[in-house]
């Protein structure tokens, strides 16, 4: 797994916003492609080279540069590289720029459950962010990806037993519970009731400590915990 971008709600000065990028025996799925990302996503992988999406939900910090995945996969097109729509699973109310253009996106509206992409296995959970549709994923039962979710039954479910939890940490437990979201406390929370072995915090938000964030979360992680940073490798 290979972070690609981890700010969160808005691209940062270091960071575009969140997609994570995840490869097994040469099939690539991205999980999410925020603002700014299809840029460095390039430093890790073509744009015909990218196997499916998955959007978790439908804030433009989670899914506004498959547009631009897009383009770069059309000018693949007319190098020869004939690598066809882009398969994208979102959520039912995902932008209508992904499912009115079948010649760029090959469109999935996400159920829970899972789903075989490949070498991996998928599964799918929704859970609780706000008013609005959003997923959560697991990958072949090793990676847990939160997305943006306040603790909920579905995503602690999602994450029971994973090895590798990859968690948003957007604010603090002293700001009070937040809706829909975690606190960097609730990442560890959730990471120690779901025996992870390691916890990264991802979805920082660039006007936060992130140094602070860390240190909340990880006292009281039962695991490792790590910063999200663009770049980051996790063997998985």
């Amino acid at each position: 797994m290979t972070v690609v971008g981890c700010s969160g709600s808005a691209p940062g000065p270091d960071s575009a916003a969140s997609s994570y990028l995840v490869e097994k025996d040469g099939h690539r799925l991205l999980l999410d492609l925020g603002a700014g990302a299809a840029g460095p996503l390039q430093r890790y992988s073509t744009a015909e080279a990218i196997d499916a999406v998955i959007l978790s939900h439908a804030h433009s910090d989670h899914w506004s540069d498959v547009t631009q995945l897009s383009y770069y996969r059309s000018n693949a097109i007319r190098d020869g590289s004939d690598c066809g729509p882009l398969r994208v699973f979102g959520p039912s109310n995902m932008n209508s720029v992904l499912t009115t253009n079948p010649d760029d996106f090959a469109t999935t509206v996400t159920r829970a459950g899972d789903l075989e992409l490949g070498p991996m296995r998928v599964r799918l959970a929704q859970v609780r962010h706000g008013e609005l549709e959003c997923w959560a994923s697991r990958v072949d039962d090793v990676l847990c990806y939160t997305a943006d979710t306040e603790p909920c039954a579905a995503i602690e479910a999602l994450a029971d037993g994973c090895g590798v939890l990859l968690a948003e940490a957007s604010g603090f437990d002293a700001d009070g519970p937040m809706r829909g979201h975690l606190t960097a406390g609730d990442a560890g929370r959730l990471a120690t009731k779901a025996g992870a072995k390691l916890l990264i915090l991802t979805h920082l938000r660039a006007w936060q400590d992130h140094l602070r964030l860390l240190d909340e979360a990880a006292q009281i992680a039962a695991c490792p915990v790590i910063l999200a940073h663009p770049g980051l490798r996790v063997a998985l």
